[in-house]
Formats: structure tokens, sequence, C-alpha cells
């Protein structure tokens, strides 16, 4: 694993033209649908959903984070995050019949989440045999999850959240590889010998450049506002061995869930 340099992103870096269509779509699909079916959720489905959330951050902080940031008024600023949480919730309604009684966590288990997924990357535009091989990783990332290999699953789905974020750097030319290394094409972040990126924080930065929606990931967030956000780098370095649960798993599903749904809407 590469460790996370330290780093100052206070430095001013390279600004570059955002790109204006991909932006566009941000406001539909997932994200406008999620917002209107939370619009519109009764006052009992919102509880239950606020008491499941609670309840599972007695294990993993982070769903609190989702709690507080949907138990807003209707018209405040969701993150993408809490958004593609109601997505899915929404899925949930639309295909179990016992709502009440159904585990939240055990939605990554089903085929129309996993579909939903998968459907979602399929749409990805990143180099074929990369694309290919990583499929087969996510699939086997939902395999570790129903077998509640979790410390196996964990390490996983970090790494593919960075892995992709370097595809779809590489493949809109922000990174060239060279052998093992990956170099900033266009100078965004200074300070760095021979412009080469070493950490998933550093790509993080040029993504943001890229297109400015990126900051709203919180795969991607720069700051230590959650503890799954802070323990990435002791975990995949194995200092970390006590966040190895199906909490973190779920949530990190959901984010790799966000990031692919936005990446498959990036165009050349």
């Amino acid at each position: 694993m590469i460790d996370e340099d330290d780093f100052d992103y206070d430095q001013p870096v390279t600004r570059i033209p955002q790109n204006q269509n991909a932006q566009n779509k941000l406001g539909k699909g997932i994200l406008q649908n999620a917002e209107q079916y939370l619009q519109e959720m009764s006052a009992g489905e919102h509880t239950h959903l606020m008491q499941a959330l609670r309840q599972h951050a007695q294990v993993e902080a982070y769903f609190d984070v989702l709690a507080d940031d949907l138990d807003q008024p209707v018209d405040a600023k969701f993150s993408n995050d809490a958004l593609n949480l109601i997505h899915i919730w929404s899925l949930i309604n639309q295909h179990e019949e016992g709502v009440a009684s159904f585990d939240l966590l055990d939605v990554i288990n089903t085929d129309y989440f996993q579909t939903e997924l998968l459907a979602a990357f399929d749409a990805l535009e990143i180099d074929a045999d990369n694309k290919a091989q990583r499929r087969v990783v996510i699939q086997e990332a939902f395999k570790l999850y129903q077998m509640q290999c979790f410390a196996g699953c964990i390490p996983l789905l970090y790494a593919q959240l960075e892995g992709l974020l370097t595809d779809v750097l590489i493949e809109r030319g922000f990174l060239k590889q060279n052998q093992t290394k990956f170099v900033d094409v266009y100078k965004i972040v200074p300070g760095l010998k021979g412009h080469e990126i070493k950490s998933l924080w550093h790509k993080s930065k040029i993504a943001c450049e890229m297109n400015i929606y990126f900051a709203e990931l919180a795969a991607y967030k720069m700051d230590s506002s959650s503890t799954v956000t802070m323990t990435r780098h002791n975990i995949l370095h194995g200092t970390d061995v006590s966040h190895f649960s199906k909490e973190r798993n779920f949530i990190l599903f959901i984010w790799l869930f966000s990031v692919i749904s936005f990446m498959s809407t990036l165009r050349k």
C-alpha cells in the first residue's frame, strides 16, 4: 500500500476548465429521484429509517453522520452519500414486502442492489482490460459480504474506491502511468518531486480540478469528518484491526455505489 504523504492542500493549484456537460447531469437521475422520494416520505417511514441508522451508529459512527444529514428540513442541502442511501432505501421499499423487519445492511446481498451497481459500473468509460478485471473484483466483494468475511471485504473496497479514481484520471488524461509510477500531467498538485502522485489524497485533489463535484463524494473528501476516512490508512497498513464490521462494509458499499453512479455520468 502507498503511504498518505503529509501535504498542505492550501497551496495554490493549477486551475483547469471544468467539464460543464458532466456537471449538468448531476441534478438528474439517482440524486434527483432520491431527493423527491425524501420529500414525499411519510413521518412514520422517516422515523423508521432514522431508528435503523441510529442503531447501526452504535457500531459505526458514520451512520450518525448520515442520520444527521437526513434529519433536516426537506429543502436543506443533502450530501451525495445520504441521497444515494435514500435511493437504496427506495429500492428496498420497492422490492421488499416486509420492510419493517428488513435489515438495511442486508440490501447489499440483494440482486436488485447488485444489478444496479454493476449496471452503473458497465457505463463507465475506463480502460477495457482494467474494467473487466475490476468488475470481477467487485463481484467477489459481494460474495465476501454475503459470507460475512468482513475483514477481507473492507480492504478490497477501499482499494477499489482508489483504483476507480485512478482509472478515470488516466482515461481522461489527467494521470499518465509510467511503469509503476503515476505522473500528474497538468501539474495540478504542487510540491511533488517529478510530479509523481503517491496517494489517494493527491488523486482526489486532481479529480476535484477535473470536476468540482468530486468534492461532494464522501469517499474522496480531504477532511477527517468520519472514522471511515480517518482509519483508512491504518486499516490498509494493518495497524487497525478494530473496524472490520458489517456496518463499515455497508458504508463502503454506499460510497462505492455513489462513486460509480457519478463516474458513469462523466464523458470525455
